[in-house]
């Protein structure tokens, strides 16, 4: 029964005819792996050995879906060990993976293929090459118009151009990713770990209840169901994958799961039935189930995608580099900046990669909901403290904490409440710098949402002095915006004032493509900038915002 290496006995196996059965057949391996007695006589070193190697499966297996690769690979590593061990028939290989009759592949299987490749020679941007190389994805037309699709057409089509020839090893690694795809994230679990922007499911066709309605008055409903929903967010474009489907709704509901369990934030139910958590590499995850949503969803926003991105990769075209320099100015001249726009138009993303223009000997201390920027990874020498909401504390805590430390720059992922929005207005008049995102699609609506929460929590009672006091605390307002085709652009930079009852005026547009100067920031504005400079970079500034 027992072997010295503190391996089970090689046990006799049935005769695998799919996936799914290999799967069952690791899991009861694993289970009697971690329940064997050891017998008598074991020597103590031996006996230490395998216990802790019991702790380290145990471990894997509780934590490979938490979003840290380490895990993850010792837990294909103990599928792929068992795959060699059982000694695979030919004709077995033949039923899990038909890589040498292409036709007999699925567009789900072939898909898997050209991702194993592909992330083998590229790693995390294993997706992107593979799209941007075949030109992925393509509009499709449907009766209320063109959505972005990759379809099983698209898979077939790529795949016979690859001319994709396996190796027996590579054939076995292949299965090994399908297996373990019951013990990680399902279908997604690779596209999860790849550089993309966000991953979606549960989003379109229909929940299981209304095929039961269906089918309880006699009809018969062919479409989509929810399960078969899988998107991903790529290049700011929402993307159909529509080959691809968790197979049911159970399968479904175990992913969910399986994203929320970082940290064990607890589990959806009928009385908590979203969930908002973080994963241990820093994506986001939003999850929902009925009744709050018509079918269990969700949603992975993934921040590793602009990973050391510069400004001059975010905004192009005619005009830009000025634009970018000016925002440098601003960034490094201490000012207060509103990065706004809608969900996904890059306001983050633009916020993180200005974060290299404040000034080096200010100390940082950011307040978020959920982990996100993950500054001190981009920037590990700088004294950088970020704060996040717990069940315990929320962002209005979180923001008075700021006044406890030796922060210099405020910054906040997002400001989501008015009791946050009142209390940012609050501490500029302490902090020398702040930064943030926020929704508002324009200056005039950022002004009145900052204004409305004064009033509304009581700072202030009259109108016109919360609003004085808001476009006080605002020096530049950014905001930020994405076209139908999924382009990023800054559409406007105005300089808040108070003046006049507060107001604010234009000093760079986006037009027709291209980045217009149409004003120049008032000489308050400039002497705030400058007035801590060295004489070298402060003419630098000056001559920058005069010239013509």
């Amino acid at each position: 029964m027992w072997e010295k290496k503190g391996k089970l006995k090689k046990r006799e196996r049935p005769e695998f005819d799919s996936v799914e059965a290999i799967r069952e057949y690791m899991k009861t391996g694993m289970r009697t792996y971690m329940e064997q007695q050891l017998p008598l006589g074991i020597p103590r070193a031996e006996r230490e050995k395998y216990r802790l190697q019991i702790r380290q499966l145990r471990n894997a297996l509780r934590a490979c879906v938490y979003g840290d690769g380490g895990e993850k690979e010792y837990v294909k590593h103990y599928i792929m060990r068992e795959l060699i061990a059982s000694e695979l028939t030919t004709k077995e290989r033949e039923r899990l993976l038909p890589a040498y009759n292409p036709e007999k592949l699925s567009a789900t299987q072939k898909f898997r293929i050209l991702l194993f490749r592909y992330m083998k020679h590229y790693g995390k941007d294993g997706f992107i090459k593979l799209c941007e190389k075949w030109k992925l994805p393509g509009e499709v037309m449907r009766e209320d118009g063109a959505y972005y699709e990759v379809t099983a057409e698209d898979i077939h089509r790529i795949y016979e151009k690859e001319h994709v020839i396996l190796s027996s090893q590579e054939v076995l690694e292949v299965i090994c990713d399908a297996v373990y795809e019951g013990f990680g994230h399902g279908v997604i679990d690779r596209l999860r770990d790849c550089r993309l922007e966000g991953v979606s499911g549960g989003v379109s066709g229909l929940p299981e209840q209304f095929f039961r309605y269906e089918a309880e008055n006699g009809g018969e409903y062919v479409g989509n169901h929810a399960y078969d929903s899988i998107f991903v967010m790529l290049n700011g474009n929402t993307v159909r994958l529509s080959f691809l489907s968790f197979g049911s709704e159970q399968e479904l509901r175990r992913v969910i799961k399986s994203l929320l369990r970082f940290e064990a934030p607890g589990e959806l139910s009928y009385y908590q039935p979203y969930m908002v958590n973080d994963m241990k590499d820093g994506s986001r995850v939003f999850a929902c189930r009925p009744p709050f949503s018509e079918s269990w969803a969700f949603f992975v926003r993934k921040f590793d995608s602009t990973t050391e991105k510069q400004p001059e990769d975010l905004i192009t075209g005619p005009g830009a580099e000025e634009m970018i320099q000016a925002l440098k100015f601003f960034v490094g001249g201490g000012l207060h900046i509103a990065f706004t726009g809608a969900q996904g138009s890059g306001k983050t993303t633009l916020l993180k990669a200005m974060v290299r223009f404040i000034n080096p000997k200010y100390n940082l201390r950011i307040e978020e909901s959920v982990f996100e920027l993950w500054m001190r990874k981009e920037f590990p020498q700088r004294n950088i403290l970020t704060f996040r909401e717990t069940e315990s504390v929320d962002s209005t805590e979180g923001l008075d904490a700021f006044r406890k430390t030796d922060g210099n720059c405020l910054m906040m992922g997002e400001v989501g409440t008015i009791e946050a929005a009142a209390l940012m207005i609050e501490l500029s008049q302490v902090s020398e710098q702040q930064l943030f995102t926020h929704h508002a699609m324009s200056t005039e609506k950022m002004i009145a949402y900052f204004r409305n929460a004064l009033l509304r929590t009581g700072t202030y009672s009259d109108e016109r002095m919360a609003q004085e006091q808001v476009t006080e605390a605002f020096d530049i307002h950014v905001l930020c915006e994405k076209d139908l085709n999924g382009k990023r652009y800054v559409k406007e930079i105005s300089e808040v004032s108070s003046e006049g009852g507060g107001r604010f005026h234009l000093l760079y547009r986006y037009e027709d493509g291209t980045y217009i100067r149409v004003g120049v920031p008032s000489h308050r504005l400039i002497c705030r900038m400058t007035e801590r400079l060295e004489k070298e970079r402060k003419e630098k500034v000056l001559a920058f915002f005069t010239e013509v």
